[in-house]
């Protein structure tokens, strides 16, 4: 069988332009693309002919890659080592609206193959959740993040399917970590704590849990249903893609973009920015309260809403992940001068008004209103978990629900201290 040496990128029928696996990574775009009435970049690299090799390039594609352990389990089982080489084992139905075919295929009409929560389950019972879609020639794993995941597709409400090519997937099904000893019942956690989000009037993406399979199942904001049943993909970046940043480097302290650079690239690209501005410091006081200290770049993104235009998405791949001893102290961005959130008081407050270009009592009145909520909105998301959730679960589930109030009635009496205007 000939190597693949290059890869078409998609936008519906429409080809963009072939990524090549050079050192490093290059892309030119399409005469047909450049020649289009309105053509529009692939993330942040330049709308201009010839091959481009700029970081922005890596930073885009390398983005579309699973991290961690999930990529070097792709690796070895599919004998993938380069950055080209993982890209077409990803190539699939990868997060946002592209799709990518070894040169020279066209985009062929979906299929699925149906399945039982059953068989999910008892496959996640001895393997990656990976190994899930890893079956077959054409199989590919096609989402980015270090936590283990799969893309499935529910049509009916209910039953789950198993996408196969580059077919568009509906749901992430995300379950239990278990590489990490002492993190358990994650996928609850984050049930647990992205409905609370949504109870508190964050705009989340939909989530359920699944019992079975003991996983978070995310309803994907990037998939439109068309009136004719099919799914229609829809354009998102990550900051991290759009800063030109590779995900080895999502978080700030290791050259990832800060508060400023979100600033700066949800001003640059939103049209609404205002809003998208406000939503952003719901989510950074919601994620000091809840006790989620992941919430890297990568965990941000834009997106063309049909109608609206280019506006941050819904939230995503929220958790509390101070509950789990071992994990990280420090909050991924640093908040006025502090990464320490049980050290965010009045000085940090101060500081990321000026990160922001906000008054800091306004701040101080999200992150009030936020803290009044909270208690309520868990206990709200328990109630609402517990008839799926094994008795264990339900144990942590509780246990849950007092750490985030405690964390929140801290964080809360920090930020009260007075504020100047």
């Amino acid at each position: 069988m000939q190597r693949t040496t290059a890869l078409d990128v998609f936008y519906g029928e429409e080809l963009i332009g072939t990524v090549f696996d050079t050192e490093p990574l290059s892309f030119e775009y399409a005469p047909i693309w450049l020649k289009r009435l309105k053509p529009f970049p692939l993330s942040s690299i330049p709308l201009t002919s010839g091959q481009l090799t700029e970081p922005h390039v890596q930073a885009f594609f390398e983005n579309l890659l699973p991290e961690g352990e999930l990529r070097a389990y792709l690796s070895v089982q599919r004998k993938a080592s380069t950055l080209f080489s993982l890209l077409q084992e990803v190539a699939g139905d990868t997060a946002g609206a592209f799709v990518m075919l070894p040169q020279g295929q066209k985009p062929e009409a979906p299929q699925y193959d149906p399945t039982t929560w059953e068989s999910i389950a008892n496959t996640l019972k001895t393997k990656s959740a990976a190994a899930i879609q890893i079956k077959g020639e054409d199989a590919r794993i096609s989402l980015a993040g270090a936590q283990d995941k799969a893309t499935i597709a529910i049509f009916d409400g209910h039953t789950p399917m198993l996408p196969k090519g580059h077919a568009p997937s509906t749901h992430i099904l995300k379950p239990d970590i278990r590489r990490l000893a002492k993190v358990r019942d994650s996928a609850a956690n984050e049930a647990i704590i992205m409905r609370t989000a949504r109870h508190c009037g964050l705009k989340t993406a939909e989530v359920f849990y699944e019992p079975l399979s003991k996983s978070c199942v995310v309803e994907r904001f990037d998939r439109i249903r068309r009136q004719d049943g099919g799914l229609s993909r829809v354009i998102q970046y990550d900051l991290c893609q759009l800063a030109g940043t590779v995900s080895e480097k999502k978080y700030e302290k290791e050259g990832g973009p800060g508060i400023e650079d979100c600033v700066k690239l949800i001003r640059q690209h939103s049209t609404r920015a205002a809003l998208d501005l406000q939503a952003l410091v719901q989510w950074l006081f919601f994620n000091i309260c809840v006790g989620n200290n992941d919430s890297h770049a990568k965990n941000l993104s834009m997106y063309t809403v049909p109608g609206e235009g280019v506006r941050l998405t819904p939230f995503y791949d929220l958790m509390c992940t101070r509950i789990y001893p071992g994990l990280s102290k420090e909050f991924a961005f640093n908040i006025g001068g502090q990464v320490l959130p049980g050290q965010m008081g009045r000085a940090a407050l101060q500081g990321l008004a000026k990160q922001l270009g906000m008054k800091p009592r306004y701040l101080q009145a999200v992150a009030q209103k936020l803290a009044t909520k909270i208690p309520m909105a868990i206990d709200q998301a328990i109630e609402e978990l517990t008839p799926t959730l094994s008795a264990g679960s339900r144990t942590f589930a509780t246990h849950l629900g007092h750490e985030v109030k405690s964390i929140t009635k801290k964080a809360a009496a920090r930020f009260q201290e007075n504020t100047e205007a």
